[in-house]
């Protein structure tokens, strides 16, 4: 799931297994009689809800992170940055080249 809100819902006699959420949570949900296999689903992600006979079995391993949007342009940002930066250099390494050479560059 990704970014999903259920609001004023019913959960009944469901499975979730293997359940990978960023942004999901459930509020003032009833859930009933519901097992939790494997979820990255925690105490913070159900705001209001009852949890009524639910089990909670064998939670995701690992680090588990929200990202938000933001960080999609900011991940872009530092990698175009980091191109950017050695931009000089290449410009400067070609125009001696030109002006000594290829063979003498290289020795």
């Amino acid at each position: 799931f990704k970014e999903v809100r259920f609001e004023d819902s019913l959960f009944e006699d469901c499975y979730f297994e293997d359940v990978t959420s960023t942004e999901t949570f459930f509020e003032n949900c009833t859930i009933i009689s519901t097992v939790f296999y494997n979820t990255d689903l925690y105490e913070h992600k159900f705001i209001n809800c009852r949890l009524i006979n639910s089990t909670f079995m064998k939670e995701k391993e690992g680090c588990h992170l929200d990202f938000e949007e933001d960080n999609d342009f900011l991940i872009y940002l530092v990698s175009f940055l980091g191109s950017l930066s050695v931009l000089p250099g290449n410009i400067i390494s070609a125009l001696l080249m030109d002006k000594i050479g290829r063979i003498k560059m290289i020795g």
